[in-house]
């Protein structure tokens, strides 16, 4: 099967530049609901289709996809989209450079819910003292977490190559889940460089994502060959 990535931008068409403001909505977790949809509208030609797609907000405005077709290009709300298909040729040993926005979480085996990695490590800091350990927090359990992504997806890493640069929270208010209120997720941001040692399991898990809130922008992981 064919992967594209793809970037996608939205419209210059005054129609569709109203919505202009939705994408720089100060609420993060309204900004990220609103491009949920729109980017959705790029896929879906089905009302009942299933989510098969990657994507990531960049700084710029556009979006980056990796989809197994690509993004419509009878969009009113977007420009025509840049693909390319993605079909990396890696083999064991080769060094990436990579960036990765992922919401990391991991099961609780004495309670077998989910919970975010970062969270639950909260949680067991004084309250007066989780601003100060954040980010030490996030550095640990993010790279721990990372480390048992790459043992199931063909990569390893050594930790001083890899940094936690960002964590943070979002509510998405869209969807309020009545009596369990409305989801947060945490949001950890990593960039660095790891080592595949098995290619085709590190491809299999690129195309699919890592960690949860795919939806949502997050699992996307963007590589390239490390100088």
């Amino acid at each position: 099967m064919s992967w594209y990535l793809s970037r996608i931008r939205l419209s210059r068409s005054p129609a569709v530049r109203v919505l202009e403001a939705a994408l720089k909505e100060s609420d993060a977790g309204q900004r990220r609901s609103s491009q949920h949809h729109m980017l959705w509208s790029a896929f879906a030609e089905d009302p009942n289709q299933k989510r098969d797609f990657l994507w990531r907000a960049e700084s710029d405005g556009s979006f980056l996809t990796l989809s197994p077709r690509p993004p419509r290009d009878d969009n009113e709300l977007f420009e025509p989209p840049q693909c390319k298909i993605f079909d990396p040729a890696l083999k064991a040993g080769d060094k990436l450079a990579f960036l990765l926005q992922a919401n990391a979480t991991r099961m609780k085996r004495d309670t077998g819910k989910r919970v975010d990695v970062v969270m639950d490590a909260l949680r067991h800091v004084p309250e007066e003292q989780r601003a100060e350990q954040r980010m030490d927090l996030a550095e640990k359990e993010g790279k721990f977490w990372l480390a048992r992504q790459g043992e199931k997806a063909g990569f390893t890493f050594v930790p001083d190559e890899v940094q936690v640069e960002d964590y943070r929270t979002e509510l998405l208010p869209r969807f309020n889940m009545g009596k369990r209120g409305i989801p947060t997720f945490g949001i950890l941001s990593f960039a660095g460089q790891l080592e595949v040692t098995d290619p085709e399991a590190f491809l299999a898990q690129l195309v699919r994502g890592f960690g949860r809130a795919k939806a949502f922008g997050c699992g996307l992981m963007l590589i390239r060959r490390a100088a």
